[in-house]
């Protein structure tokens, strides 16, 4: 080996870290995406869609006016930029199952939103189940890249191979960890979701169920035993 070309070995090779930290961030993200997933606003988004015929021209009722649920994800209030509009905006959203009222004068339209049907609620299982498979698919892309990026530095000689195997063997680790993490939380939310309505379609599904379930156990016993404290601190 030319001497003058010899580029050491890097021993704090700095691929593994960056991989798991991409991992924990993609984890991030999708925890952050669960948060945002709520049964109740499976409505509020077909109330948002819904279409009427506006001088020959359909629009949609966000287009008519804003709206908004500042209080309760039940109840919807609907601003009419158009006072012209109003009243047929009105009759649309009653005919279309929403209950429905407006005081004389205002522009605001006050709606009572229904629950979510089952099949709503298995919708959104869907799409938890979309939001997981794309965090597999991320994660493996991670893992995949990387190591890739390995095999090319020990060949150029950046790293020794048994760093590189060291590294490798932390990716592994974590992917398989952070991977689990996550469809254990996205069995979890499915589960907060469908409720009874729940049943097993994925490959993993009653591995991380059997998990699910005694974590929901565990909590809801915990929260009984925080109850009685709190009712055993008032008596005394």
């Amino acid at each position: 080996m030319n001497e003058g070309n010899y580029i050491a070995p890097n021993l704090d090779e700095g691929y593994s870290p960056e991989a798991i930290a991409n991992m924990e961030s993609a984890l991030e993200e999708f925890i952050v995406s669960l948060l945002e997933i709520k049964p109740e606003l499976a409505n509020i988004a077909v109330f948002r869609g819904l279409k009427l015929t506006i001088n020959g021209r359909p629009r949609r009722i966000g287009e008519l006016g804003n709206v908004e649920s500042p209080d309760d994800p039940m109840r919807i209030e609907l601003m009419i930029y158009n006072k012209e509009q109003i009243e047929q905006v009105l009759e649309f959203v009653k005919n279309n199952g929403f209950p429905a009222k407006n005081e004389p004068g205002s522009q605001f339209i006050h709606i009572r939103v229904p629950k979510p049907s089952r099949m709503q609620l298995e919708e959104i299982g869907d799409d938890i189940i979309r939001r997981t498979n794309s965090l597999v698919m991320r994660l493996s892309k991670i893992k995949t890249n990387t190591g890739l990026r390995i095999r090319a530095a020990v060949q150029n000689e950046f790293i020794e191979a048994k760093i590189a195997t060291l590294a490798t063997k932390k990716i592994d680790t974590t992917h398989l960890k952070v991977e689990s993490e996550g469809k254990f939380l996205g069995v979890l939310k499915r589960k907060q979701i469908l409720g009874n309505y729940f049943q097993s379609t994925e490959k993993d599904d009653e591995i991380f169920i059997k998990k699910v379930n005694l974590y929901l156990k565990l909590k809801k016993n915990l929260k009984q035993k925080e109850i009685v404290k709190e009712v055993e601190n008032q008596n005394n």
